[in-house]
């Protein structure tokens, strides 16, 4: 795997070579990171300095040097450990507020749109308008995706988002992962300009038709050594939001309002800071509590497995972060993944790279989100009285 270095313009200018191990991590909804390990001498002393800025041909994500550690270990032999992380993290040296005042005066951001459009309001008053000072402008960045469009659909409801005091990073996080949203700082190969933009991902599962659909399965031998978990433990569907001025009902996305007894799991809320004497903005902020709440509450399925190093897909060719995958256990459960984080390693042992994935939506075999639908009839099924009862 070649390591390059980059100059001011994001230029590549010198390849790393004869390094002792590497690890390289880009994930969807936070900042990736990295680890290199070189032979600790006078040439990559002076090379490897805190800002440095690092790419791979693999990826269109660029890493800064954070850290340098001098080591010496037990038989004696001197490396530097060169860690960092992705250009996201420059999101965690910037304040996501509406203004420089005070906290009296204005104490909190409060932005209205759609979860997207409040992101990517977040990142463009801040870092490409900068509204607090312009010396937070991050020059040479362009608002668009390069990536192919999301079919992920993404929530189109109108919130009201209320941010506390905190890092622009923290900001846009907290909001993408309330809503399954990613965000990225990427480089273009050929130009070498930025792109910012949040995502949703595209759906390549077996549950649509529209793109080449990307399997994983033991069958396939792209898959082995898989694993099934399921917890509910701390599972919510619904939150009771309390504040000085009312409350407020907030249900799970995808939760009917007469859901009762054993299934009702309520998680109380309570939002001390929202005194708003206007009850309808009130009320936005209370449901806007309730359904952040909610997200860090939801039921745990993981179906998980190593992906073959021989897969026939591959990464930034046929899926890329934050697309939705179908992974296939030994007993034939299904599940919808999300592509959360990549990791690619170098030493050794060679160059090897796997996707993580996180649960979207399981499929328990028979029931009818396993129904394959190019290969049935809905009058075909119609025609049998016992179909439709006997799906779970």
């Amino acid at each position: 795997m070649e390591i390059y270095i980059l100059d001011s313009l994001r230029r590549r200018v010198e390849v790393v070579e004869n390094y002792e191990s590497f690890i390289w991590t880009e994930r969807f909804s936070a900042k990736g990171d990295f680890e290199l390990v070189v032979i600790s001498n006078l040439e990559n002393r002076n090379r490897f300095v805190p800002e440095l800025r690092l790419a791979i041909s693999e990826s269109y994500r660029v890493m800064v040097v954070k850290t340098i550690d001098d080591q010496t270990d037990d038989d004696g032999k001197r490396t530097l450990k060169v860690t960092g992380f992705s250009l996201e993290e420059i999101l965690e040296q910037r304040a996501a507020l509406a203004a420089l005042t005070d906290l009296t005066t204005d104490p909190k951001w409060e932005l209205t749109g759609t979860p997207k459009e409040i992101a990517t309001q977040m990142f463009h008053d801040i870092c490409v308008t900068g509204i607090l000072n312009v010396g937070d402008i991050i020059s040479g960045v362009t608002e668009l995706n390069i990536f192919p469009p999301d079919s992920i659909p993404e929530y189109t409801d109108d919130i009201l988002y209320i941010v506390d005091p905190t890092t622009l990073y923290q900001a846009i996080k907290s909001l993408c992962d309330a809503y399954f949203m990613g965000f990225r700082l990427v480089r273009d190969h050929d130009t070498t300009l930025l792109y910012f933009d949040v995502y949703q991902g595209v759906d390549r599962s077996l549950q649509q038709s529209t793109v080449p659909a990307v399997i994983f399965d033991p069958d396939l031998e792209n898959l082995h050594s898989t694993s099934k978990l399921m917890s509910s433990a701390l599972y919510k569907n619904v939150a009771y939001v309390m504040s000085p001025v009312g409350h407020e009902v907030v249900y799970l996305d995808g939760v009917d309002s007469s859901v009762e007894g054993f299934d009702r799991r309520v998680l109380l809320v309570k939002a001390d800071d929202i005194t708003d004497g206007v009850p309808a903005d009130a009320t936005a902020k209370m449901i806007q509590k309730g359904r952040e709440e909610l997200a860090k509450q939801r039921q745990f399925i993981a179906l998980d497995g190593e992906v073959s190093q021989n897969s026939q897909y591959i990464y930034g060719s046929h899926y890329n972060l934050g697309d939705l995958v179908t992974i296939i256990d030994d007993d034939g459960a299904t599940a919808q993944m999300q592509v959360t984080e990549y990791i690619f390693v170098s030493d050794r042992e060679g160059d090897r790279s796997y996707p993580t994935l996180a649960i979207y939506q399981f499929v328990t075999p028979g029931s009818w989100l396993a129904v394959e639908p190019p290969d049935l009839e809905w009058f075909d099924l119609d025609a049998s009285s016992t179909h439709w009862a006997d799906q779970p």
